[in-house]
């Protein structure tokens, strides 16, 4: 019994290895998925906490743009020292942009920054414009109204639904046809088509939403991130619970069909003590006989002829 259990125990152990195995897989797996979970879900607060510096440090900027403009003599050297800082950070948050966990939300975020580069083009010529135009800023203000529009316009196709409905009612809004009569009219050097007040409030609201349109996109692109760190760890979770659970039911299984399988067990030889047989009272034991004393003999011979 004792051979047979230890041959059981032996096999039983033998099985168990496989189980071991996958039991230590699925441990390894589930710590590499809840790793890159919890990765995926920090790269998505810290993209969500850049934009939101860059947002306010580029909304910064262009105050401190349009006020050092007001100086005729710093105009150039403050449009262009204030337009490269602005360019920077835009540049910066471009660079997290490009490090996301996917393609998708390293898509949506890139968009997200180039809605932000419209906005702060659209603020650029407002600022020239503002400012005053020459001879030499027109060119500028010329350049930096058709960089926004075609940007704009080429960034729409990547746009949400509810982005490329914004886009829609913006761009057919009376706000927007007036900014682009007066823009159209600083390019060609003409009087300006609507009162000065009622550009500076399209201005305005144009800005606005473009901001707007931009911040939508950016809040779309981190949940997006958010919301793959939420499945990676809940696949992590869901991957490692199923193998833990395969491998203690590979456990039970083993476990069963070596308790079933029969073992040869070697015989192992014992003696037998038999059972004395009775002899009948009246049968008498014969008597050993006494040994021959011819070796006696001889050795007392051999002594006598010495």
């Amino acid at each position: 019994m004792k051979y047979l259990r230890s041959v059981r125990g032996r096999m039983l152990g033998i099985a168990f290895i496989p189980g071991g195995a996958l039991v230590a897989v699925a441990l390894v797996i589930a710590i590499l998925l809840i790793h890159q979970a919890v990765r995926t879900r920090d790269t998505a607060v810290e993209t969500a906490a850049a934009a939101d510096r860059t947002a306010r440090a580029v909304v910064a900027l262009q105050a401190e743009r349009s006020a050092a403009m007001a100086v005729p003599e710093q105009r150039s050297a403050a449009y262009a020292t204030y337009t490269q800082r602005i360019e920077s950070a835009i540049a910066g948050l471009r660079d997290y942009a490009r490090h996301a966990p996917d393609a998708e939300s390293a898509c949506q975020q890139t968009t997200a920054v180039e809605l932000l580069s419209v906005a702060e083009g659209m603020d650029r010529s407002d600022s020239l414009a503002l400012a005053g135009l020459d001879n030499v800023t027109r060119g500028s203000f010329t350049s930096a109204v058709a960089s926004y529009r075609t940007e704009l316009a080429r960034v729409v196709p990547q746009l949400t639904e509810s982005g490329r409905m914004a886009y829609d009612s913006l761009t057919r809004s009376a706000e927007w046809s007036r900014l682009a009569a007066t823009e159209n009219a600083f390019t060609a050097a003409e009087p300006l088509p609507v009162p000065e007040p009622t550009w500076r409030s399209s201005s305005y609201a144009v800005s606005a939403q473009l901001g707007l349109l931009y911040t939508q996109q950016s809040q779309y692109a981190v949940q997006l991130t958010l919301d793959d760190g939420r499945r990676t760890l809940a696949g992590a979770l869901a991957a490692g619970t199923a193998l833990l659970l395969f491998a203690g039911l590979l456990m039970v299984v083993v476990r069963r069909l070596v308790a079933r399988v029969p073992v040869p067990v070697v015989p192992i030889m014992v003696p037998t003590v038999h059972a004395a047989i009775p002899r009948p009272r009246h049968a008498r034991s014969r008597r050993p006989g006494l040994p021959d004393p011819w070796p006696l003999k001889a050795v007392f011979d051999d002594l006598r002829r010495r």
